[in-house]
């Protein structure tokens, strides 16, 4: 054992003990930029009042502070840190006087960073919504940050294209409020809005763009958590609620089964678990399952998973739930309780157990006793030993049994505790025997007495010693800095002392005590963490009624402290029961404030030392034993788990409903907004009496969730508690289900709900409204007919009965592409109600997705002027056309922000030196490309690249050659000479290379040149994986092109090498060869190079206009999506060599599609994942910005069509990263731009058109079969064949294929049916997107004359008719223009949908 002084991370400068004087200095082991620093002195032994010096010392602040202290006292001093550059500092304390004594401890560095929070009024939006956001910026004390850098905010959609970029924006009190507008074509999926200040510390929040229908009720699987097997069934309450509260009639499927997500621990029979029963609901139904059957098959009991499917008697919605239950083999669980972790033999000892429910909660009140048995044999599981020791012992209110335990002298010093209580059995624990000799666990102990401590109310704890306790010093620590310290002198005699204090909101949510004193000259302490419940210092209330009416001006009151920033959302119950996860959450902001924790600098080696767990450094000149020897055990640090409860907000059921006996109609409800509030306090900030919002509330019958926080500069941010709930109801009201959208042409039956909650029965005429003419009446003469009827209104006479809904139909035909009103009327003697809906229609037909891109170079003209096509043929579907015209100016520019990174020092062997020296090489050639301007970077690189030439030099061997390990290897490597020569050559531009070197290593390449023109490999490489023959002869050849002005000199070999190339790269389909070849053809200007691109072509991947080559298979995921790794990187290096080979001979607008690939692969350092293909792949993009120009100039980009006058699009280098779109009218077909100003930009016209017609030459051949079914269900037979249309592809199976099944409107897609389609033989992989509308099936490939049929079902979810024909597409995953279409139709009839009066004579309706 070692007895050392302690001193922070236990470095001295200078100790001088005076003999009579002892003294402790704390202070947080972690300074922090602009935050305060409190140090807590204490003199514990001296003559008299001390002078005590303490300062903080670093790079770029030094202070110091002094002050005079008495004998058994703390003070605490205070240090206001400023801005701190990074660096070493350090805290040092003297004693001038008194106690003299000088001693220093190194602290850790940390920036104070903001903690940022994104909020949004929704989590999912439709195309063409408003997106609104706000960003709050918090310190450590949860106020308004101070924000002196740059902030900047950048939207990117689904396909991560930067669609919006703020920068330095302005905040409002710590606030930025901002709103994105969405088009009506935006990309689909995944957005993300990130916020960076000084581009460090980004944070992000997601939101989805998709299309959707928003819920009307909700559904909720109400069941314990945890159930114990002996019980032998799971219940559970299927609860279902209309958004305004009001229960919901009809069936509920509820299934069970096993929740082994990806993984089966089970044997194939699982399925012989799933039960599924049907019950009626009304509000709520019961159900119970039998566990018997699961209980007794595997010794892992996996989750349960409930899963509820209600259907809504009145229209057939359906809506989901799930819960999960784990199952428990044993009722009660034990756990040892504030029990020691060793023990003396002989002596007596308390150890206390707790015994728990399944749950998690104590067992209060039991007759029976819990008995622990301490094993000192090695067993880890419950089986009783003969010198196994039990103890017996009662349960006591709070669930605690107490033992009082002797153990015997034992040769093992270890015993395994178990415990068993009524029947359950457990491990709860190892005990050790105590040796003096051994560092032991502190004879000091702090308990908490306060059971839930808490903000504001008075917490105690006791500080226990087992012996005397003379004194303490005790030191509260949070959010790094310590809160509060004091001096506490102990009455004589005593072992135990009880502090109380004040909890204040920094020590919120966990603080750490630590407690210490000097006894003997040697230092005493224990820490102990104590959590406070989450509670903000300042607070929000907002009062709001329980109840409105559709319309009403309704006041919300809110309560807060004064001059708060005050931002407020209300949003449509639906809206948070499709997704919720938009707004503020109380636990993220708690759990920010960890990163203001602090730490004590590293120390070495083991025990415990002061500081473990608050993280403060020590100073002192009393003596502490810590152990450097092995460390036998560990203490347990004290963990929080901070679990999410989800608050369930309770509906507000109206109990009676006043109505006046008038039929009046006053209203006509037209507003059916999915957000209601999206507020902030007008100039920023509340008065004393708060803040009174009125707002009229939308038309929904719904209930509206308010929430809101509170800014405040002094008592910082509060969220709301709960939620507030408005509901906004009528006792009689009518309601439609809309699909999101139909296809013109088509009869839809607008399903028309009345719902009835008055107390009598009510006969009402509902009329449909059509004196816009934007639709037509339609009705069934008999199963073949219908008769278009030119009405202006139609009426249905319904009757509802009390409380309860009825429904209706209207069949209609709409006629234009866009959004048809729907008014409809519902009257009756006592009430009536009309509103106004909206109805999407959309073209019909398959969608065509084109692009036209060209690149804008000013470099060498002041403007120039081009036109482009948007070709969209004739027999396009009418209204069907989406134009759009957009400029991005840099595609490279966020190459750019990282290039310093790749700036780096050669060093290594002579591969790797190589590996480092050419980067340089590529920053300084892109930089003179892009014409950017960054002197630093440039000195830098010029600087390494003379130290990598003069390094590589050493690696050279006598005949001109380089090897990795130079003259020590037997020979040059081909491979390494080669591209030594290459780079050296490139290099020659920025630094001096002597041309006698370079002659040497092309000499020596060609003397290793074999008759048949290949350079074989003669020495050794370390990364040869991709090299042959072929790629090896090709990149020599790079070499010899890069050396142009020696071409003359080697000629014929240089000829003998290209011969072989081309002959070789006929004969192989490695597609890294073939890349290489390819550069290489295309250099020498061989003929055969396009066939080598051409064959390049034919395996190239496609997906979301990216275009990459890979020798990869696809891997499938463990849930059967298709993604792709991270690139290997393999990948990127045959990329870019087909790129430099593309942009030899094509324009740079061919390679668009790779380069987007290439730049979305990059990693945040800038480079790719690995140094040989960020050489490949710079040096490709190097290729296209020279080709292009890129770069961040400024220009002015007018554009113009037939259908519209003259706009312009502004590029700047501020925005020169985003994609700035404009809309065009449907009708442009040509779109002329002129560009003036200086830089370059890359300009596109996307536009997409709806075609009615099958493609002229499919790849493929599809045959869809409608069998004959009920109405209500859809079975079709698809059958797919790969017909190839070249001779060649004859004998060889397809690639991927991908089927696109379009269901007619209202249907959906089948659950079960999947499975079925899933099983055919080639099917890889099956799913439903748009809403289950559409069913997508992946084939691993198909070969031609083998048919392979699928079984399709699906079920009408909205009453449809005269649906348009449903497309079948098959295409090939790499290459989509193989592609085949096909229609089939449902054979439906108007008197399927149809509905009293409106169903003719013809029509058999029972």
């Amino acid at each position: 054992m070692l007895r050392i002084f302690l001193c922070g991370i236990l470095l001295q400068y200078a100790l001088l003990i005076n003999a009579t004087g002892l003294y402790s200095v704390v202070g947080p082991g972690t300074l922090r930029s602009n935050s305060k620093y409190n140090v807590a002195v204490s003199v514990h032994k001296a003559d008299g009042p001390s002078q005590i010096k303490v300062s903080l010392n670093g790079p770029s602040y030094n202070e110091t502070k002094q002050i005079e202290l008495l004998p058994m006292s703390t003070q605490n001093v205070e240090f206001e840190v400023p801005k701190l550059a990074s660096g070493n500092y350090n805290l040092t304390a003297e004693g001038l006087s008194g106690v003299v004594f000088k001693n220093s401890t190194k602290l850790n560095y940390a920036d104070n960073k903001p903690s940022v929070f994104l909020q949004t009024d929704k989590a999912t939006y439709k195309p063409a919504d408003l997106v609104q956001f706000r960003i709050l910026f918090l310190d450590e004390n949860t106020r308004p940050a101070r924000i002196e850098k740059p902030v900047s905010v950048i939207i990117t959609d689904g396909a991560q294209n930067r669609i919006k970029q703020l920068s330095d924006v302005k905040l409002t009190k710590g606030v930025y409020s901002g709103e994105l507008q969405l088009s009506e074509q935006p990309v689909l999926g995944n957005w993300q809005i990130s916020v960076s200040v000084n581009g460090e510390n980004t944070e992000t929040k997601s939101f989805m763009v998709d299309k959707y229908v928003l819920p009307k009720f909700e559904v909720i699987v109400d069941t314990p958590k945890d159930v114990v097997i002996a019980d032998k069934v799971i219940k559970a309450t299927i609860r279902a609620k209309y958004t305004y509260g009001k229960p919901v009639k009809g069936k509920a499927t509820v299934s069970m089964e096993q929740n082994n997500g990806y993984y089966y621990f089970m044997d194939h029979e699982t399925d012989g678990n799933k039960q599924e029963k049907t019950i009626d609901v009304d509000g709520k139904g019961h159900v119970e399952f039998d566990i018997n059957r699961i209980a007794h098959r595997v010794a892992y009991l996996p989750p349960i998973k409930l899963f509820a499917v209600v259907t809504e008697e009145l229209t057939g919605i359906k809506q989901n739930a799930t819960a999960t239950v784990t199952l428990h083999q044993q009722r009660y669980k034990m756990e040892a309780f504030e029990s020691p972790g060793n023990f003396e033999s002989g002596k007596s000892f308390i150890y206390q157990v707790v015994v728990k429910n399944v749950d998690g909660s104590p067992v209060t009140s039991s007759t029976k006793n819990v008995t622990i048995g301490f094993d000192n044999s090695y067993t880890f599981y419950n089986e009783p030993t003969p010198a196994r020791i039990n103890f017996e012992a009662p349960v006591n209110k709070s669930g605690i049994a107490t033992f009082n335990v002797t153990l015997p002298e034992s040769e093992n010093r270890f015993y395994h505790i178990f415990a068993s209580f009524d029947g359950s059995q457990n491990s709860i624990g190892t005990i050790s025997s105590f040796k003096p000799s051994r560092v032991s666990g502190e004879p000091l102990k702090i308990q908490v007495n306060t059971k839930k401590p808490k903000l504001g109310e008075r917490v105690s704890f006791d500080v226990a010693s087992i012996e005397e306790l003379p004194y303490f010093v005790y030191t509260i620590v949070a959010r790094g800095n310590i809160i509060l310290t004091d001096y506490v002198d102990v009455p004589k005699g005593r072992k135990t002392y009880t502090v109380k204090f004040t909890p204040t909101f920094s020590m919120v949510p966990e603080a750490t005590i630590y407690v210490h004193y000097i006894l003997n000259n040697d230092l005493h302490f224990e820490e102990k963490t104590i959590s406070f419940e989450k509670e903000f210092s300042n607070s929000i209330d907002i009062s709001a009624p329980t109840n409105a009416k559709p319309s009403e001006e309704v006041e919300l009151r809110i309560q807060t402290d004064a001059d708060s920033f005050v931002g407020l959302l209300g949003v449509d119950q639906s809206v948070l029961l499709l997704k919720s996860g938009n707004d503020l959450n109380q636990d993220d902001i708690f759990n920010s404030l960890k990163k203001y924790d602090t730490s004590t600098p590293r120390i070495q080696g083991y025990g415990r030392y002061p500081g473990q767990t608050s993280g403060v450094v020590t100073l002192t000149n009393a003596n502490y034993p810590y152990s450097s020897g092995i460390l036998y055990e560990t203490d347990d640090l004290i963990q929080v788990y901070y679990s999410t409860v989800e608050e369930s907000i309770p509906f507000d059921e109206v109990d009676s409903i006043s109505i006046s006996s008038s039929t009046e109609i006053e209203l006509v409800r037209t507003n059916f907004a999915e957000v209601w509030i999206w507020t902030t306090s007008g100039n920023g900030s509340v008065g004393e009496d708060g803040l009174t919002l009125t707002k009229k509330i939308p038309d929904t019958v719904t209930s509206w969730v308010v929430t809101g926080f509170s800014l405040n500069p002094t008592s910082g941010i509060a969220l709301t508690k709960s939620p507030s709930k408005i509901r906004v109801f009528q006792p009689f009201f009518v309601s439609t289900n809309l699909p999101y959208s139909v296809k013109r042409g088509e009869v839809i039956a607008i399903p028309v709900v009345i719902f009835n909650y008055l107390d009598k029965n009510l006969d009402a005429d509902v009329v449909m409204d059509n004196s816009d003419q934007e639709y037509e009446f339609t009705e069934a003469t008999n199963e073949v007919l219908e008769k278009a009827i030119d009405e202006v209104r139609r009426v249905k006479r319904v009757t509802i009965p009390a409380n309860s809904g009825k429904s209706v139909s209207f069949m209609i035909r709409p006629k234009n592409v866009g959004f048809t009103t729907l008014k409809i009327t519902a009257t009756s003697a006592l009430a009536g109600d009309t509103i106004h809906q909206k109805l999407k229609v959309e073209p019909e037909g398959v969608t065509q997705f084109e692009n036209r891109a060209v690149f804008i170079n000013l470099k060498d003209q002041p403007e120039v002027s081009q036109s482009l096509e948007a070709e969209i043929p004739s027999e396009v579907v009418p209204q069907s056309e989406f134009i759009e015209f957009s400029v991005v100016g840099d595609l490279l520019g966020p190459t750019l922000q990282n290039l310093d990174n790749l700036v780096r020092m050669p060093y290594g062997c002579g591969e790797q030196n190589m590996v480092n020296f050419v980067p340089n090489i590529l920053v300084l050639k892109y930089l003179e490309v892009t014409g950017r301007k960054l002197p630093s970077v440039e000195s830098k690189a010029r600087k390494f690249l003379e130290i990598g030439y003069q390094r590589e030099l050493t690696y050279k061997h006598d005949d001109g050659s380089y090897s990795a390990f130079g003259k020590s290897d037997a020979s040059g490597s081909t491979w390494l000479t080669a591209y030594v020569m290459r780079s050296f050559h490139q290099a020659g531009t920025y630094t001096d290379i002597d041309p006698k070197v370079i002659t040497a290593g092309l000499d020596f390449l060609v003397s290793k040149q074999k008759e048949s023109g290949e350079f074989p490999e003669v020495g050794k490489l370390f990364d040869n994986a991709n090299q042959n023959p072929l790629s090896l002869t090709s990149f020599v050849l790079l070499a010899f092109f890069e050396n142009h002005e020696l071409i003359t000199k080697y000629q014929s070999a240089i000829e003998k090498a290209v011969r072989y190339v081309a002959e070789e790269a006929d004969k192989t389909d490695d597609q890294y060869s073939l890349a290489i070849s390819a550069v290489a053809l295309q250099l020498a200007k061989h003929p055969d190079a396009e066939k080598v691109i051409a064959k390049l072509e034919s395996v190239s991947r496609n997906e979301n206009g990216q275009m990459w080559w890979s020798k990869a298979p696809e891997s499938t995921g463990e849930n059967g999506r298709i993604f792709h790794w991270k690139p290997r990187s393999n990948d990127v290096e045959i990329t870019s060599y087909v790129l430099l080979a593309l942009l030899e001979k094509d324009t740079a607008e061919k390679a668009l599609p790779i380069i987007k690939w290439l730049i979305s692969q990059r990693n945040s350092n800038g480079g790719f994942s690995s140094t040989q293909d960020t050489v490949i792949g710079l040096q490709a993009l190097t290729k296209f910005a020279y080709k292009t120009g890129s770069g961040s100039g400024t220009m002015d980009i007018e554009f113009a069509s037939a259908a519209e006058s003259n706009n312009t699009i502004k590029v700047n280098p501020e925005n020169s990263l985003v994609l700035q779109t404009h809309v065009l009218s449907k009708t442009t077909r040509k779109v002329d731009f002129t560009a003036k100003g200086n830089g370059s930009a890359m300009v596109q016209l996307s536009y997409r058109y709806n075609l009615a017609e099958k493609e002229k030459k499919p790849s493929f051949k599809v045959t869809p079969t409608v069998k004959d079914t009920p109405s209500q269900l859809l079975v079709v037979d698809i059958c797919a064949e790969y017909v190839p249309l070249e001779d060649a592809d004859k004998d060889k199976d397809s690639n991927m294929a991908v089927m696109e099944i379009a269901l007619p409107s209202g249907f959906v897609g089948d659950a079960d049916s999947l499975d079925r389609i899933q099983a055919v033989d080639r099917v890889k992989r099956v799913e439903t997107k748009n809403s289950d509308s559409t069913v997508v099936v992946y084939f691993d490939s198909l070969t031609p004359g083998d048919v392979r049929c699928l079984p399709v079902e699906a079920s009408k979810a909205h009453a449809v008719a005269k649906q348009k024909p449903a497309s079948v597409s098959l295409y090939d995953y790499y290459d989509t223009d193989r592609k085949a279409t096909e229609y089939y139709q449902v054979q439906s009839s108007l008197c399927d949908i149809c509905e009293g009066a409106d169903c003719g004579e013809g029509c058999k309706k029972a």
